[in-house]
């Protein structure tokens, strides 16, 4: 049965109020804060000591792969048990293994594997919010403040992404490594105490799990109906697809846009440029918590990714600080927009007793792209555009011009222009298509089941 406008799934006590979303958004944005906080601290840490890119880069990678290939295997647990208590698991699990690494350093015997274990041990951990914060702001929120609510878990990631590394960067030489992990040791006891305070309605599930089967085969399982949730619906494949290729070219971005502008400018520049893309995606988040998107989600998400591609492309067009500064700005800008749309048709066209398993696998795929870019864009940049447009490369002289000439960087700016065209004619694609462009006209909102009572 549907609910009406206004009136949430725990009516039967009264309307479901804003602000008790507020308070667990605060407690989750404020463990995002200390969990970049240690990451960014750990990576640094681990370079001083080693001077190995390539542990620094494994690090990266231990801190991001949980969330592809652990959090689909998680959506099944976020949709049949109780939904506060899975995000209380993982912010306990992340805080057991940050403070076995504190330990493990105030003895002295951090080895490279028990880093890298357990910080992807505490990813994997933290990865059941992927799916399970996204299915408590349907559960906490009335329908028509769903655009609202996605708006400020974009500005909660923008906030972490940009204040994290500024204040890793003043408070390391400070307090050190250790001090950084007990920051985030203590965000996560506020993250806990948030969650055993707040009240949440409880989302119990008529579906049992399968029986006889094992927990990995359980796992799987509940993947695979993620899976072809998705796969069944060509309107929310098309929007998946067109996700996980945007993930694929900020893969490429984040990589490339430092050797692009060291190219033709120094550090300090450099060090703008990335502060002009940080105020961008902060200034995406609060042009979305003003303005909440069009009525039609679909034409906000497609509009903004073809804004992407126009911005994408102006940063390659010229070796220019201000250039390329204006391109992250618009490229970042864009990101909050699109990804706070689709999570709020997402959230209106998956029905709750799915949410988990299909966000799991929504939020896993999308990511999935990010990793196979920072493989391939060295390779990409050294070895096939860097070359050739060379001064005196095969492709200088025809497509130098549009790129602002020839030599060291203009390589990496054709990469972006092209990135930025495809992502163009791909949003131009996907509005022909009447399967993702009507995909909110052919996919009736899903069912808010009315819950007994409160957890909490």
């Amino acid at each position: 049965m549907r609910t009406p406008p206004g009136h949430g799934i725990d009516d039967d006590l009264g309307p479901r109020p804003f602000s008790r979303f507020v308070l667990l958004w605060s407690g989750q944005t404020v463990s995002a804060m200390g969990s970049h906080l240690n990451g960014f601290g750990l990576g640094v840490w681990m370079y001083e000591h080693t001077q190995s890119t390539s542990l620094y880069a494994l690090i990266a990678l231990a801190s991001f792969a949980p969330g592809v290939l652990v959090a689909p295997l998680l959506g099944g647990v976020v949709d049949r048990k109780d939904l506060r208590k899975v995000m209380m698991l993982g912010h306990a699990g992340g805080a057991v293994c940050t403070a076995l690494i504190a330990l493990l350093i105030a003895l002295d015997r951090l080895s490279v594997g028990a880093i890298l274990l357990l910080v992807a041990g505490g990813a994997a951990f933290n990865s059941i919010q992927l799916p399970a914060f996204p299915k408590a702001t349907t559960v906490m929120v009335a329908p028509e403040q769903l655009p609202r609510a996605n708006g400020l878990m974009q500005l909660g990631v923008a906030m972490a992404r940009i204040a994290a590394p500024l204040l890793s960067g003043v408070l390391l030489p400070v307090i050190g490594v250790t001090g950084l992990l007990s920051i985030d040791l203590a965000t996560a006891f506020i993250s806990l105490a948030v969650l055993q305070a707040v009240r949440m309605p409880a989302t119990p599930s008529n579906e049992t799990a399968p029986a006889q089967v094992s927990l990995g085969g359980r796992a799987l399982q509940d993947a695979g109906v993620g899976w072809r949730y998705i796969r069944e619906r060509p309107g929310l494949l098309g929007l998946q697809v067109l996700l996980t290729l945007m993930g694929f070219n900020l893969g490429i971005l984040q990589v490339l846009v430092t050797p692009l502008v060291l190219s033709f400018a120094d550090v300090r520049t450099l060090g703008a440029v990335m502060t002009a893309g940080g105020v961008g995606m902060l200034a995406g988040s609060l042009l979305l918590l003003a303005w909440g998107g069009s009525r039609q989600r679909v034409w906000s998400v497609l509009g903004f990714v073809w804004l992407q591609g126009l911005f994408m492309g102006l940063g390659a067009t010229h070796a220019s600080p201000w250039v390329v500064g204006a391109g992250a700005f618009g490229v970042l800008l864009t990101v909050p927009v699109i990804m706070s749309c689709d999570q709020t048709l997402w959230q209106r066209k998956v029905p709750m007793a799915l949410q988990g398993r299909v966000f799991a696998v929504h939020s896993a795929l999308s990511g999935a792209s990010i990793p196979v870019a920072y493989l391939l864009s060295g390779p990409l940049a050294d070895h096939v555009f860097e070359p050739r447009m060379a001064v005196g490369g095969p492709w200088a002289s025809a497509l130098g011009p549009w790129v602002g000439g020839a030599g060291p960087g203009r390589g990496i700016a054709l990469l972006f222009l092209l990135l930025g065209t495809a992502t163009v004619l791909l949003a131009a694609a996907c509005a022909l298509l009447p399967s993702v462009r009507r995909v909110e006209q052919a996919l009736p909102d899903a069912p808010l089941e009315p819950h007994p009572g409160l957890t909490g």
